[in-house]
C-alpha cells in the first residue's frame, strides 16, 4: 500500500492521475540483413586499450535488436518534468566512452570521469551549445561540464584516440527520452493519455517518426530501422 501511495503522490505532483498515466514500451530492430562490421585495430596505448575493439557504430543482438537507439515522445503536456539536478556521469574506461549514447536534460551539466591511467580528451562538436575540448590527464580525475542549454545531438570524440573513442550526447527538452538497451528494448513510463509523435534516432540508421496513442495503460511500439541513404 505504501508503494502505491508514493506512486500516486508522484503522479499527482505532475498533474497526472493514476487512471491517466500509461507507458510506452517496445523494441527497435534492424529491418535488413546485419552488415559485417570490421573491428577497430588499435596501435596506441594497447596496454590499456587492447589491440582491437568491436565497432560501437551499430551494436545488434542475436535477433537484430538495435542498441543505443534514442526514443523520444514529443509534445507531452502535463507530464513529468526534466530532472536537471540529477547526477549524470560520462566516463572513460579502457579507452571507451561509457555510455556510448548519453541523454542530457536541457539545462543540466555532466560529470566527466577518467578511469584510465592515461590521458584522454573530451572534444564535442555542437552546433548550438558551448563546445568542450578539454584534455583529461590522470591528474584530473573528473570535471564538471558547462550547462547544455539547447536541445541537439552532439558528436563526441577523444582526439588522442581518434577512431577508437567516440560517443553521442543527446540534449533533450523532453523528460520522455530513453536509450534502447543491448536487446533493442525500451520502456517509457508515467506518460499522460494522449496521441504523440515518437522519434527514433540512431547514429548509423535512418530516423523514424511514428504516431502512438496511449490511453489508460501500456502502449507498444515496435520499429524496424533501415540504414541511412547515401
Amino acid at each position: 500500500m505504501k508503494k502505491v501511495f508514493v506512486a500516486a503522490m508522484f503522479l499527482v505532483a505532475y498533474g497526472i492521475s493514476m487512471a491517466e498515466a500509461g507507458s510506452l514500451s517496445g523494441t527497435i530492430k534492424l529491418g535488413v540483413d546485419a552488415p559485417a562490421m570490421k573491428p577497430i585495430m588499435i596501435d596506441k596505448d594497447v596496454e590499456i586499450c587492447g589491440k582491437q575493439r568491436a565497432s560501437e557504430k551499430l551494436i545488434l543482438s542475436k535477433d537484430k535488436g538495435v542498441a543505443n537507439a534514442v526514443i523520444v515522445i514529443k509534445g507531452v503536456q502535463g507530464g513529468k518534468k526534466l530532472d536537471v539536478a540529477k547526477k549524470i556521469e560520462f566516463a572513460q574506461k579502457k579507452c571507451q566512452f561509457v555510455p556510448h549514447v548519453l541523454v542530457i536534460p536541457k539545462g543540466a551539466t555532466i560529470n566527466v570521469v577518467n578511469n584510465d591511467p592515461i590521458t584522454h580528451n573530451i572534444h564535442t562538436f555542437p552546433k548550438d551549445n558551448a563546445p568542450i575540448n578539454k584534455a583529461q590527464p590522470t591528474s584530473l580525475k573528473q570535471f564538471t561540464s558547462p550547462k547544455f542549454d539547447i536541445p541537439e545531438t552532439i558528436k563526441v570524440q577523444c582526439d588522442i584516440h581518434r577512431g577508437l573513442m567516440s560517443a553521442w550526447f543527446v540534449v533533450t527538452d523532453s523528460a520522455y527520452t530513453v536509450v534502447s538497451d543491448a536487446n533493442g528494448k525500451f520502456n517509457i513510463g508515467d506518460v499522460p493519455d494522449g496521441t504523440y509523435q515518437v522519434e527514433i534516432w540512431h547514429e548509423a540508421l535512418a530516423k523514424e517518426t511514428k504516431e502512438v496513442t496511449i490511453k489508460g495503460g501500456e502502449a507498444r511500439l515496435d520499429v524496424s530501422l533501415s540504414p541511412k541513404k547515401g
